[in-house]
């Protein structure tokens, strides 16, 4: 039986999905979950910069025929990530199509996966709507971030997708109440603001007794309940 496997997702950029996805890859982990995490932003990749992890290949690589998934694989403390490659040449050659079946293999190895989507809605965003169990929503309360996740929440629906709910961030009391009555989905949880937490090393470890750690944590808890028992030893990727 394969993991869940969620799209992290937000029409509008700089609203939080990397931190999110993150941040919630990290909380799993620390509670023995093993995640899969895919940089699927595959014009302007940065989770392998963000987690400071490499790996033979690149999702670009098998995206484009010229690696197999394993090799794409980077570990690090029972994350599994799949790196994308930000250079130009490496995005024209990739093909988002194969997106799909990237996710479900590495689904067939960890408990969750958690795909990084780009912003905007590009056909690479559409293949994990469409192919995840469900969809995380991300956006401030900004009125255009808020406009932005209820045209993806509607998108979702137009290719048969599941939307799992909402995430305020950057956002008070009465933002997050804003987000809720105008994007068409449960709200998860509202990220407060707080700039001296702020940094692209997961939260849940550099501030574990901070608002915004306690937020992501819920978050994972939400999308994926503390199981029984996590499963043990690296993830190793099943041909189909």
């Amino acid at each position: 039986m394969g993991g869940r496997s969620y799209a992290i997702a937000g029409g509008k950029g700089g609203v939080g999905k990397t931190t999110t996805a993150v941040n919630v890859a990290a909380a799993l982990g620390a509670s023995g979950r093993s995640v899969g995490l895919v940089d699927a932003d595959l014009a302007m990749p940065n989770l392998g910069a963000v987690l400071g992890v490499e790996a033979d290949a690149t999702l670009h690589d098998v995206l484009a025929g010229a690696a197999d998934l394993e090799a794409a694989l980077a570990r690090d403390d029972g994350l599994v990530v799949v790196p994308g490659d930000p250079r130009l040449d490496r995005y024209r050659q990739a093909d988002p199509a194969k997106l799909g079946e990237v996710i479900q293999r590495l689904a067939t190895a960890v408990d969750v996966v958690l795909v990084d989507t780009g912003a905007g809605l590009t056909h690479e965003s559409l293949v994990p709507f469409g192919t995840c169990d469900a969809v995380v929503l991300v956006t401030t309360p900004d009125r255009a971030a808020v406009d932005d996740a209820a045209k993806t929440c509607e998108m979702v629906g137009e290719v048969d997708g599941a939307v799992a709910g909402v995430v305020a961030t950057r956002a008070d009391e009465a933002g997050a109440e804003r987000v809720e009555a105008d994007v068409p989905a449960p709200l998860l949880s509202r990220v407060p603001d707080d700039p001296e937490v702020a940094g692209d090393e997961p939260v849940v470890e550099t501030a574990p007794d901070s608002a915004v750690a306690d937020a992501y944590r819920d978050l994972a808890e939400a999308l994926v309940p503390r199981p029984d028992g996590g499963r043990a030893g690296a993830a190793t990727v099943s041909d189909g």
